[in-house]
């Protein structure tokens, strides 16, 4: 007899299914409806563009886990479960198509295929949630929040995958084993269900197999309209989250030209940030809805592990709680005549400080904790942008309601008065090449590089020697290079994360027709800041070069033979700038640069590596301000160095030097660990010996 089975066996009425299924159906649809409705509340924003890179970057995050692969447990959990539950899709649907079509093809060995896969997979879900649930009961990370849904959503798929199982053992044991006993062992899950219920008899297990039938089939179409409304609608908002992440990357702001908003309406500046929900794009309010709570941000986020209140797991479902809670009433107001006539009912998305803000979702405390160190981005498995969600609502605080730290309006204001943030500095940005003889473009120099020193490099003594360093590693290559001197002003990028966008902007532009004057088209720079702002930033007001950070070139001299460095370094390790490594992807040049300097086996990288190194706690504007968190994020970060066991730091960041030298003189002054940025490790070993 050729190995296949019945569809229907012993189910009475099987097109009343249909009937349910249409209603599941509708049920599911409309919970999609009104999740689209509200992020139709958002403003507009372009995200179908490059349909290729998406698609690809889809399936290698869908089919491949990759980001799930960073937490080795959590992503066999995920991965049983996904695929358990993708296989028992794909094989629900080919016997639905079997059945509609009236064409018999599950038989033979396509059959015993079908068989083997379909329920091998199963027993996978099976542990896989039962992974899922021993991890929530058992082990209980701290960053893994449990709630009703999460119970509810890994039981309710448990129960389908145990009833699937139950049925089939019943069908085996009635049939299988009695009429083809060497076909059931081709179901192993079903197969051993069947011996447990054997003897029972046939006739119990059909009358049991009856029911329990069309209890499945209800708790299945519970399940599919329940899709769309609970936890477990991540099936289907993460893929399209996914599709529609940002493609340029996570260093890069937009916002609209905000002269022109206040040349259009001086008087309103209702548009400068985000103050209510509605103000959000459509995809930052699909990020919201498609945030799982999973708490992967939260782990990783050094605000939240230096004690305080930012969590950007919290920030997110807060902002989710008030879209569902005030989004239905803004949607009312839409539709009226007047669309004004409802701006009332949405509630602030910022509590004020030390008054009471009804209905808001975030406090200023909180928001002021972000570094925009990219750590919750890269980590997030269904992209949640995090960073340009915080920015814009720091935007609306600081632009619009001024609300913000004495520090951050002192070097704000400086930025606005001098073209730098460093409040109270005793240089210029000549002093630290008055003595060395450098070409300056100013004085009718011309060069292939321009060498931006940025306000750090050339203000801060620490950085200074730095900047100096580069200059001995640049001439010793014979790299032909100039410096702007006087006319480099701020790129603004302190003042934009801290949501200063007017003052950005300016800073922008002023470089923008500063390097068009000269004809500027290739720049090196020591600072990853100052590179994200031109690589990423400054192209939307038209400033468009070849950037390279001095890692990487120092990397391409030592490559090309222009630069010949000694070994001699005997204990290194290296600290990944959150701009240059997160979030520009720059991670091997600088290891290639220090494993020539060091002796064999001499680098070891620290456990927090690469794009999961732990931020040096300067970003989001923190050069300039302090919350003063219960354990500082920079002195974490240096038990993390010690742990390592390295006698030397390499940086390539002037605030991570400002940071880690901070560490190291509050912490360890007489440990005798160094911190050095690599253009002063490289210009030491280009010395002569003698």
């Amino acid at each position: 007899m050729e190995p296949t089975r019945e569809i229907f066996w012993n189910v009475a009425g099987p097109a009343l299914m249909y009937v349910l299924f249409a209603a599941a159906l509708g049920f599911f649809a409309w919970g999609l409806y009104r999740r689209i409705r509200l992020w139709r509340l958002g403003a507009p924003e372009v995200r179908l563009d490059r349909i290729g890179e998406r698609i690809g970057g889809l399936l290698a995050e869908i089919i491949g886990h990759r980001r799930h692969r960073r937490r080795s447990l959590p992503a066999a959990i995920h991965l049983l479960i996904f695929y358990g539950f993708l296989a028992q899709l794909v094989a629900t649907s080919l016997v639905s198509l079997q059945d509609w079509s009236g064409v018999h093809f599950l038989r033979g060995s396509f059959y015993l295929g079908f068989s083997l896969l379909s329920d091998v997979f199963g027993l996978f879900a099976i542990v896989g949630l039962s992974m899922a649930l021993w991890r929530r009961l058992v082990l209980r990370p701290a960053h893994l929040h449990s709630f009703f849904d999460d119970w509810f959503s890994l039981g309710l798929l448990l129960l389908l995958f145990v009833q699937g199982f139950a049925l089939e053992g019943m069908r085996i044991a009635v049939t299988e084993l009695q009429q083809q006993p060497e076909l059931a062992p081709w179901s192993p899950g079903g197969y051993a269900v069947a011996l447990l219920l054997a003897d029972l008899g046939a006739d119990r297990l059909t009358e049991a197999h009856a029911s329990l039938w069309w209890v499945h089939a209800a708790t299945a179409f519970f399940f599919i309209g329940y899709l769309s409304h609970g936890k477990l609608g991540h099936v289907l908002y993460g893929p399209l989250n996914i599709f529609l992440r940002d493609l340029d990357g996570s260093g890069k702001l937009s916002h609209p030209d905000i002269e022109a908003v206040l040349d259009s309406d001086p008087d309103t500046l209702e548009h400068l940030g985000v103050a209510r929900i509605d103000q959000f794009t459509w995809k930052q309010l699909l990020d919201l809805d498609t945030c799982v709570n999973c708490g992967r941000c939260e782990e990783v986020c050094p605000a939240h592990l230096s004690g305080a209140a930012l969590s950007p797991r919290k920030l997110v479902q807060d902002l989710k709680r008030q879209m569902h809670e005030a989004g239905p009433a803004l949607l009312g107001a839409s539709s009226e005549a007047e669309p004004e006539a409802g701006a009332s009912e949405a509630p602030p998305l910022v509590a004020t400080a030390g008054e009471e803000s009804p209905g808001a979702a975030v406090t200023e405390e909180e928001l002021w904790g972000c570094r925009t160190c990219g750590a919750c981005q890269a980590e997030c498995p269904v992209f949640v942008e995090h960073i340009p969600t915080i920015v814009d609502m720091r935007r609306n605080l600081v632009m619009t309601e001024a609300r913000m730290g004495e520090e951050a309006q002192q070097f704000l204001k400086n930025i606005e008065d001098r073209m730098h943030p460093w409040v109270g500095t005793a240089h210029d940005r000549e002093a630290w090449f008055a003595d060395l003889d450098i070409k300056v473009l100013g004085r009718g120099d011309t060069a292939e590089y321009l060498f931006w020193v940025g306000c750090t490099g050339a203000l801060v003594d620490r950085n200074i020697e730095v900047t100096r360093a580069m200059v001995r590693v640049l001439q010793a290559a014979g790299v032909d290079f100039a410096v702007l001197g006087a006319e480099e002003c701020c790129t603004g990028d302190p003042a934009r994360r801290v949501g200063e966008e007017l003052s950005f902007q300016t800073c922008a532009k002023t470089n923008v027709e500063t390097l068009e004057r000269y004809g500027v088209e290739k720049i090196i720079t020591t600072c990853p800041h100052c590179l994200n702002s031109f690589k990423n930033e400054l192209p939307e007001f038209g400033g468009r070069y070849e950037v390279i950070h001095h890692t990487q070139l120092i990397a391409d001299l030592v490559r090309s033979g222009r630069l010949q460095l000694r070994e001699e370094l005997a204990s290194l390790t290296y600290h990944d700038p959150c701009y240059l490594g997160r979030h520009n992807g720059v991670f091997d040049e600088p290891r290639e640069v220090l494993e020539g300097l060091a002796k064999p086996g001499a680098f070891r990288d620290m456990e927090q590596s690469r794009s999961r190194a732990l931020c040096c706690g300067s970003g989001g504007g923190y050069a300039w301000m302090d919350d003063a968190p219960p354990s500082r994020i920079n002195h974490q970060r240096l038990e993390q160095v010690r742990s390592c066991g390295a006698d030397t730091t390499a940086v390539s960041c002037p605030f991570c030097m400002q940071m880690l030298d901070e560490a190291v003189a509050s912490v360890d002054p007489e440990g005798g660990l160094r911190v050095a940025d690599i253009a002063e490790l490289v210009a030491e070993a280009l010395e002569d010996p003698s």
